[in-house]
């Protein structure tokens, strides 16, 4: 067993401990806390990796008392409710600064100098949601405050700035999307294997759906998640086929990101096809119209065996389950424009949106607990205003521009249709949260770091 499995269990061992004697969590939460820093500081590859291996689980989620400070109290409600994935993420975060401190600013290590890829167009993100301060309808500061640096400023040190970091070489590169390729097969062997149970949530509906695990919705509790996932591991498994020579591993990976597009067309959902068909135009347009060519035929008889699913995908959507849904999010997407209207500029404070719905009486009677915005647009138009909805804009026109000029710049025909797909990961995420509530999370902003990473981690190929 290596030192960092030595590590791990050591931890989980000492938590077990301190569970079943019911020792005070205080001091032990920071003792902890401190030996997690170290095991981060020590083995940041490994933790990495599980961090990645983890973070499309959400449903995984530990709750860490505040105690009885009034800051905590408000801030929190008492307790801070975090992910697994989340949790080893800030650890990993704070490894990594002391990283740049000790081993680049005082030992001139050029391996650990800081990029920050995006920094600036992310910086207007930023900004835009401290503005909606000045919101005139008066938003509580310190949950304003809150939010921007968690989830909104998180998300970009986490996603977009650590795995540009760690993601140096082209071995590392391999093994972070060995990983998502490992969660994308174990996301379609679950939604295979609910095919052979009903989806509750859908009527008597047969569809590919998450199944959770020890009765823990691990990776959610409805079909949209499922495919979600999908719509990323699929390009990153076919861009990690790229990398692995021929070969019975090269079979595999075919064969499971055939399985993983399967399953995501079966959950049958309508963002899901939607990213499944934008993804495949990019495809189509930038770089793959020879395999077009070349596989015209087989292209045509599985364009007419989808007929029938394509069928079924309407049928589903006169459904009454999909009615309601549309309902539901037609309800929000109201909600947020008035919201929007009341103050367009700066917004109407970060964060805020869920207790705008909470207040909605109409919505609460018509279809119960209050949800967040289900788009990325309407939530930033309501938060943020129109210099939210700019910002973001700026952001998108500025990744793609550097992607696309990156893959025009490349005359390896392999690094270029991996760094094509990497980047159609992305097109899908970024196309998914326009309809989902998965903004803030790696599930939208891992693609663009992994992305981003490959342009250094592919450097010394890129001419081969």
């Amino acid at each position: 067993m290596s030192d960092a499995s030595w590590a791990l269990f050591l931890i989980l061992l000492v938590g077990g401990i301190v569970i079943a004697t019911g020792t005070p969590l205080g001091p032990i939460l920071l003792f902890l806390a401190l030996f997690a820093l170290l095991f981060a500081y020590r083995f940041s590859y490994f933790l990495f990796y599980i961090m990645v291996f983890l973070m499309p689980f959400l449903g995984i989620i530990i709750a860490i008392p505040t105690g009885t400070f009034t800051f905590g109290e408000r801030a929190f409600g008492g307790s801070i409710d975090i992910g697994v994935a989340e949790a080893i993420l800030l650890v990993l975060l704070v490894a990594w600064a002391f990283k740049i401190i000790f081993l680049w600013l005082m030992r001139r290590d050029r391996n650990w100098k800081p990029r920050f890829p995006l920094g600036f167009s992310y910086l207007g993100i930023v900004t835009a949601h401290l503005l909606s301060l000045a919101s005139p309808l008066s938003p509580d500061p310190l949950q304003v405050i809150k939010y921007t640096a968690r989830p909104v400023l998180l998300a970009y040190l986490g996603y977009v700035a650590l795995p540009v970091n760690l993601i140096r070489s082209k071995r590392r590169l391999i093994a972070v999307l060995r990983v998502l390729s490992a969660v994308g097969t174990i996301g379609a062997l679950n939604g295979l294997i609910s095919l052979f149970f009903v989806d509750a949530s859908s009527q008597f509906i047969r569809r590919a759906h998450p199944l959770p695990l020890f009765g823990v919705p691990i990776l959610g509790d409805n079909h949209n998640l499922l495919a979600e996932l999908m719509v990323v591991t699929v390009m990153l498994t076919i861009a990690l086929v790229y990398l692995t020579p021929k070969g019975r591993l090269r079979n595999l990976l075919v064969g499971s990101a055939v399985l993983q597009f399967a399953i995501g067309l079966l959950t049958f959902s309508r963002t899901g096809w939607i990213c499944f068909s934008l993804q495949a135009l990019f495809l189509a347009v930038i770089e793959f119209r020879d395999v077009l060519k070349k596989y015209t035929r087989h292209i045509v008889i599985l364009i007419l065996l989808m007929v029938p699913f394509a069928g079924y995908m309407v049928s589903l959507s006169f459904s009454r389950v999909a009615t309601s849904s549309n309902d539901t999010r037609m309800a929000l997407a109201e909600i947020a424009w008035e919201v929007f209207r009341s103050s367009p500029i700066v917004g109407a404070g970060a964060g805020t949106f869920v207790g705008f719905v909470s207040s909605a009486q109409v919505f609460r009677i018509e279809f119960g607990d209050p949800l967040d915005s289900h788009g990325i647009l309407q939530k930033l138009g309501a938060e943020t205003g129109i210099i939210g909805l700019l910002a973001f804009a700026i952001l998108v026109i500025v990744f793609f521009r550097i992607m696309l000029k990156r893959i025009h710049s490349l005359e390896h025909k392999d690094v270029r249709r991996i760094t094509v797909l990497l980047t159609s990961a992305v097109l899908g995420s970024f196309v998914y949260q326009l309809f989902n509530t998965n903004y803030w999370t790696g599930k939208m902003w891992l693609p663009v770091g992994i992305a981003l990473a490959s342009i250094w981690a592919l450097k010394d190929t890129s001419h081969g």
